[in-house]
């Protein structure tokens, strides 16, 4: 019933700010009136998405002795996912409507069920709250040779074709420097806050507004739930605990500087929970085309840290002809209190992943985060364009990652690493023209002797994972 309250007010928000849009209302059913109507649809796009995902990923352990065990599935399915935008334009150049559905499906499906490229059959993140029949046949453990029924959430079978909505949104510009959303949406003004992600976007509930004044670019965001793209509805924030967040804000602000060196920074909080994040970040380049950046993400929490939590990064990059190249490092402090237990930091106003999700930049796809308390981590990649050799459209490279530092009583200390291998091709005539088709395959190792989320809070055994993804982008209008 609450929702049904929200979504009504925020309805008639919707529709009071188009009514009141200035041309409107000299004329509201006359010529003036039939003009911004057809401005509204004139100006409109309607395009899509059509992905196949194929992956597999075997995952280890290691025994009582702490000696490597076999990988087994860990992640086996392909999946097709299907999404269509309606982009408006402006009545009055002050009102519009964006609207982002999609659809999930997979075509096979032997492992875990939460791989996030189809729906995940419970309620929320907090807890199992399964909402479909998620059953499957397994071994009694009390009575060996004899088979019972389970209903689990981590059951293969829990994952769930279907469609749901990425955005369902009011927008609004006032003059030149204005901006608003209202509804379910993606942040895109300054904060500290952003949304997780497969092919579609996660979605939270509220609004924001943002602004250009003096040369800073500020926004303000506001939420009251969120849903992962994994999730069919929106559900409300919950502290480390569990207990309800209340609302979530998060104010932000950017500003560049006359050599082109931009400085950005975010605070976020709850209205009903201690924990906090911040963020600030500085990006300029060289006259020699060096990308750079450091940033600083913090995290608040006195429910998961026993300190403050943070991450230093650096971030640079540069392209060189054909080639491209990355560098960057982190060394992160999460202090779990419990040398038996070491915390990691993520970057989010909720410690539940799928909670929330906050602006973060470093995505360096080797499978670890390499978040854990006192880690030091570098990563390093390069790619080649083979357009100027006749492949036009294809480009591979290899990139790879290192973290060592940590440590957890009773375990070796960490050491942990990674390499990849990716290729991509986009599809240059016929029917598929635009279409992309890309690769990617990475072998993690971990060096300890920790069992799979065991001592160490975000660290499993030794991986190997395939992904293989057809993406079809179209255009209706």
């Amino acid at each position: 019933m609450d929702k049904f309250f929200k979504v009504s007010a925020i309805t008639a928000a919707m529709m009071g700010a188009v009514a009141t849009a200035p041309a409107m209302a000299e004329d509201p059913v006359g010529p003036a009136y039939a003009a911004e109507v057809s401005e509204f649809f004139s100006e409109s796009t309607i395009s899509g998405n059509l992905n196949f995902w194929m992956r597999s990923r075997d995952r280890g352990n290691v025994d009582a002795n702490g000696n490597d065990t076999s990988k087994v599935t860990n992640l086996d399915h392909g999946s097709i996912f299907a999404n269509l935008g309606f982009n408006s334009g402006y009545v009055g150049d002050v009102a519009g409507l964006d609207v982002v559905i999609y659809s999930t499906f997979d075509m096979w499906q032997n492992g875990s069920p939460d791989h996030e490229m189809n729906f995940w059959d419970v309620s929320s993140p907090y807890g199992d709250g399964v909402v479909g029949e998620c059953k499957e046949l397994q071994e009694d453990p009390k009575n060996p040779g004899q088979v019972i029924e389970v209903n689990s959430k981590w059951n293969k079978n829990c994952s769930d074709n279907g469609v749901s909505f990425a955005t369902v949104a009011a927008k609004f510009k006032f003059g030149e420097s204005g901006t608003a959303k209202l509804g379910y949406f993606q942040p895109s003004v300054p904060s500290s806050l952003g949304v997780n992600w497969s092919f579609a976007p996660g979605t939270y509930l509220g609004g924001e507004i943002g602004g250009n004044i003096g040369g800073f670019d500020l926004g303000l965001v506001v939420a009251t739930e969120y849903k992962a793209p994994w999730f069919k509805s929106t559900y409300e924030f919950q502290t480390t605990k569990g207990e309800d967040a209340g609302t979530l804000y998060s104010v932000g602000g950017r500003y560049t500087l006359d050599n082109g060196i931009s400085l950005d920074a975010a605070y976020g909080g709850l209205s009903d929970g201690d924990r906090w994040n911040a963020h600030f970040k500085v990006k300029g380049t060289t006259e020699g085309g060096l990308y750079w950046s450091p940033q600083l993400y913090i995290v608040d929490d006195s429910e998961q840290y026993d300190s403050t939590a943070f991450q230093l990064a650096l971030l640079t990059s540069f392209s060189s002809g054909q080639y491209s190249y990355r560098a960057e490092a982190t060394y992160t402090g999460a202090d779990s209190g419990d040398p038996k237990v070491v915390g990691n930091m993520s970057y989010r106003l909720t410690s539940q992943y799928g909670g929330s999700n906050g602006a973060y930049e470093i995505w360096w796809n080797n499978r670890s985060d390499f978040n854990h308390d006192e880690e030091l981590a570098v990563f390093g990649s390069v790619s080649r364009d083979f357009s100027d050799i006749g492949g036009k459209g294809f480009s591979a490279g290899l990139s790879a990652a290192y973290g060592f530092g940590s440590s957890a009583q009773g375990y070796d200390d960490l050491s942990e690493y990674a390499y990849s291998l990716f290729a991509n091709y986009a599809i240059q005539a016929g029917a598929l023209e635009d279409a992309n088709i890309s690769f990617y395959y990475t072998n993690y190792y971990n060096d300890t002797n920790a069992p799979n989320w065991t001592g160490y809070t975000n660290l499993f055994q030794d991986e190997e994972d395939f992904k293989l993804i057809l993406a079809i982008p179209f255009s209706v209008k």
